[in-house]
């Protein structure tokens, strides 16, 4: 049952999506808790990342999406995919400078820049990459990287889409360590989007899985094939 009212970071109520005449996304329901990791789940093309995009406010949709910030509502965001031509000779310093020059009063003048960013890329364990190539990266590197400058300012929501995807085996361990961290030691509220259901187990406080519609929304260790794998009617 979604839980209205009181105590929740994000309400989602009633949310449908069409496109070009198919309907993505039919009656989503989903409360996220503040303090907590919560996962998205299901098969391919089952609506999570149209899901996410619509809470960025960046697709069309019916139905309501209200966020209970208390701070600066703002929104941390890691995609599945990042456009980036890797032959353009950028060091990770660069990079984060170009996307974080639009907060000049955080970063200051230029003497102290390079310290702030080492402290931004301390927060992901990246700081040992600061003079590297972004072409050089691997797919682990430039996830923490991404994952660092999308947490400055600090967001009071951090939505993740497939943040371990292309990842070997150590750094998606890696990786769930550092959200608990976030979550644990920081405070973050995560929403995250996964297929991986093993790193749900491990890290997520509630699930939601979702095939166009939610087929379900409970604790973890409660999910059951099935419930990832229904579907609605396409009608």
């Amino acid at each position: 049952m979604v839980e209205s009212g009181r105590g929740n970071l994000l309400e989602i109520r009633d949310l449908s999506l069409t496109l070009g005449g198919n309907r993505i996304l039919s009656d989503v329901n989903i409360d996220v808790k503040p303090g907590h990791i919560h996962a998205l789940i299901g098969p391919n093309g089952a609506g999570k990342t149209t899901l996410i995009r619509s809470i960025m406010g960046g697709m069309p949709h019916k139905g309501t999406i209200r966020f209970f910030f208390g701070d600066n509502g703002r929104i941390g965001y890691v995609p599945q995919l990042l456009e980036f031509d890797h032959s353009v000779p950028i060091t990770v310093f660069d990079f984060l400078y170009l996307m974080l020059r639009k907060f000049p009063l955080f970063l200051g003048r230029r003497k102290p820049m390079r310290e702030q960013i080492l402290k931004i890329l301390s927060v992901t364990e990246c700081e040992h990459l600061i003079d590297r190539g972004v072409g050089y990266l691997s797919g682990g590197e430039f996830r923490r990287v991404l994952l660092a400058q999308a947490l400055v300012p600090k967001p009071e929501l951090l939505l993740l889409d497939e943040p371990a995807s292309n990842v070997d085996e150590v750094g998606a361990r890696h990786f769930e360590k550092m959200l608990v961290q976030l979550k644990q030691d920081h405070g973050h509220s995560i929403l995250l989007v996964s297929h991986d259901m093993q790193t749900i187990l491990r890290i997520a406080d509630r699930v939601t899985a979702i095939n166009r519609t939610v087929t379900y929304d409970g604790p973890p260790e409660n999910l059951s094939l099935s419930d990832m794998m229904t579907n609605v009617s396409s009608s």
